[in-house]
C-alpha cells in the first residue's frame, strides 16, 4: 500500500480548502483519536499571525481521518509519517494564514452575527431542525475543542471564503466552445484490464519475513486504554405517582414521539421513571466519585479498551478528555452511573510477524500481483495483445468492462490526460494496458456548457490562487518552529 500511495499521492492530497463546515458535517470523525505526542507551544508564524500547536494538531487529525476514510484500517501513524502528513497539515495551516494576513490588509472582516448565522445553520449541531445549545457544547466537549476555538475556526473560514469571492471570473462563451473539444476529447484506444486473477503468486516464508522487516513499521498494534471501572447502579426507587408526574412536568420536552410530539404522562410514564431514578442516583454517583478520586474507595475491575471493542464509544468519548491518573465524573451508560479511571495510554507499536502474519500476506500478495500485473500489460502492449473499444472520452465509462464505475472514471481520467501512445495505469488492484491509436476533438454540444464552464473556472480559480499565494509567501515572512 506505501508504494501505491507513493505513486498516487498527486491523486490523494485532499484539496487546502476543506472548510470547518465541512468536516462538522461529516460528525468530526477521527477528530481526538490520533496524537503525534506535541500539545502546546507555537508551530510557525506566518505574518504577525501565530500557528498553535493545537491548530496543527486538529489539522492533522482531520487530514488523518481523510485518508483513513479512504485506507481504512491499513492507514496508521506510521504510514502517514512517511506520507509526510505533519508537513502537509502544516502547508495547510501556513496556506491558510497567507490568505488571512492579506484579509487583514485589505480589511476583509467578517462580524460576529456572519458567525452565528452559520453556526446555527449546522445540523451537527441542530435537534428537531433547530440550533441545540447543548448538542453544540456536547460535540464539541467530545472532541476537545472549546466554543471559543471553534468560532475563531469557524470565522477564519468565513473570511477565506470571502477573499475567494474576489476571484469570481466569467468565461466567454466562444472560450467555452473552444475548451469544449479539448475537454471531451476522444482516443481510438485498444486497453487490456488486468486483475489478480490473471496471475498467480507463490507465498515464500522467508520473502514474508523479509518483507515483514523491511515494512513492519506498517503493523502496528491498535491504540488502546487500560481503565478501571465503577458502576453505580440506577436507583430503582419505589416513586409515587405524583414524583413522577412533578418531575415529568420539568423534564417534559425530553420525551418525545418519532414525530417530534411531546409523549404524554402516561405514554412517557417508565421513561419518566427512569430519568427520576437517574436523577436521585445522580448524588451518591457523585459522592463515589469523590471516594474514588480520593483514593478512599477501590474501583470494581480493570479492564483494556480499543477503539473496536464492543460498546467503547462512550468510554472512549470521556478518555479524550483525561490524561494518565484522572478519573472522569460520573456518566451514564446502560441505565446506570459509571465512573472511569484512565490508568494508562497503550500507544501503537509493532506486532511481532506471528501476529502480524495475516496483514502481512495480504499485503505481500498484493504487492507481488502488482508486479506481476505490470509485466503482464507491458507483454500485451508489447504483443499487441489489447482489445479495441473504439473512441472513447470521459463520459464512456460504461464501454470499458471489467471495472467499476470510479476504475472506468480514474483509468479514462489519466489516460486522456497522459502524452504517452501507450502504458499502462495502475488502479489499486488492477492494471489497464493501453495504445492509442488515433485522436480527434469532442464534438460541440451546448448541454455540457455548464460542465466545460465550471472546469475552465476552477482551472482558473486554482492558478489564481496558486500565484497568490506565491505572491503573499513573498510579503509575509514564514517562520516554522517545527524541528
Amino acid at each position: 500500500m506505501i508504494e501505491w500511495m507513493q505513486r498516487h499521492k498527486k491523486w490523494l492530497v485532499i484539496t487546502i480548502w476543506i472548510s470547518t463546515i465541512a468536516f462538522i458535517g461529516a460528525g468530526f470523525v477521527g477528530w481526538g483519536a490520533y496524537d503525534f505526542g506535541k500539545t502546546e507551544g507555537t508551530v510557525a508564524k506566518v505574518g504577525k499571525k501565530e500557528i498553535a500547536m493545537s491548530e496543527l494538531q486538529r489539522e492533522y487529525n482531520n487530514l488523518y481521518s481523510q485518508y483513513s476514510s479512504i485506507f481504512g484500517d491499513k492507514f496508521n501513524q506510521e504510514l502517514a509519517k512517511q506520507f509526510g502528513l505533519e508537513s502537509m497539515a502544516l502547508q495547510t495551516l501556513v496556506q491558510k494564514y497567507l490568505i488571512l494576513s492579506f484579509a487583514d490588509d485589505i480589511g476583509i472582516m467578517v462580524t460576529d452575527e456572519e458567525v452565528a448565522k452559520t453556526l446555527i445553520s449546522i445540523q451537527s449541531f441542530q435537534k428537531e431542525g433547530k440550533f441545540d445549545k447543548e448538542q453544540y457544547i456536547q460535540v464539541l466537549k467530545q472532541n476537545r475543542i472549546t466554543p471559543v476555538e471553534f468560532e475563531k475556526m469557524l470565522k477564519n473560514d468565513l473570511i477565506v471564503d470571502k477573499i475567494q469571492t474576489m476571484f469570481q471570473i466569467k468565461n466567454a462563451q466562444a472560450e467555452v466552445e473552444d475548451i469544449s473539444g479539448l475537454i471531451f476529447m476522444k482516443d481510438n484506444v485498444s486497453i487490456k484490464v488486468l486483475t489478480s486473477k490473471d496471475v498467480s503468486i507463490n507465498i515464500d516464508n522467508d520473502e514474508l519475513v523479509k518483507f515483514w522487516e523491511q515494512n513492519k513499521q506498517s503493523y502496528l498494534s491498535k491504540l488502546s486504554y487500560d481503565i478501571a471501572l465503577y458502576e453505580v447502579p440506577n436507583n430503582h426507587s419505589q416513586a409515587t405517582d405524583s414524583d413522577l408526574q412533578e418531575f415529568y412536568e420539568k423534564t417534559r420536552l425530553e420525551y418525545k414521539q418519532e414525530d417530534g410530539k411531546i409523549k404524554t404522562f402516561d405514554e412517557a410514564k417508565s421513561d419518566v421513571l427512569n430519568a427520576f431514578n437517574l436523577e436521585q442516583t445522580k448524588n451518591t454517583a457523585l459522592k463515589t466519585y469523590l471516594s474514588l478520586k480520593k483514593g478512599e474507595t477501590e474501583f470494581q475491575k480493570n479492564m483494556n479498551i480499543a477503539q473496536d471493542t464492543k460498546g467503547a464509544e462512550k468510554y472512549l468519548q470521556e478518555i479524550a478528555n483525561l490524561k494518565s491518573g484522572d478519573v472522569a465524573k460520573p456518566f451514564i451508560v446502560d441505565d446506570n452511573y459509571v465512573i472511569l479511571k484512565l490508568i494508562n495510554t497503550n500507544q501503537p507499536k509493532a506486532l511481532e510477524f506471528d501476529n502480524a502474519k495475516d496483514l502481512v500476506t495480504e499485503d505481500y500478495k498484493a504487492q507481488m500481483s502488482q508486479k506481476a500485473l505490470i509485466t503482464k500489460a507491458t507483454e500485451a502492449i508489447e504483443n499487441n495483445n489489447l482489445e479495441n473499444i473504439g473512441f472513447v472520452n470521459r463520459e464512456s465509462i460504461e464501454v470499458i468492462n471489467g471495472l467499476r464505475v470510479d476504475e472506468a472514471n480514474e483509468f479514462l481520467t489519466r489516460l486522456l490526460s497522459s502524452k504517452e501512445k501507450s502504458g499502462f495505469v495502475e488502479l489499486q488492484d488492477k492494471v489497464v494496458a493501453y495504445k492509442i491509436l488515433d485522436s480527434k476533438l469532442g464534438d460541440y454540444t451546448n448541454s455540457k456548457d455548464m460542465i466545460v464552464s465550471n472546469t475552465i473556472l476552477d482551472i482558473k480559480k486554482n492558478e489564481m490562487f496558486s500565484k497568490l499565494l506565491e505572491t503573499l509567501e513573498q510579503k509575509y515572512k514564514v517562520t516554522s518552529y517545527m524541528k
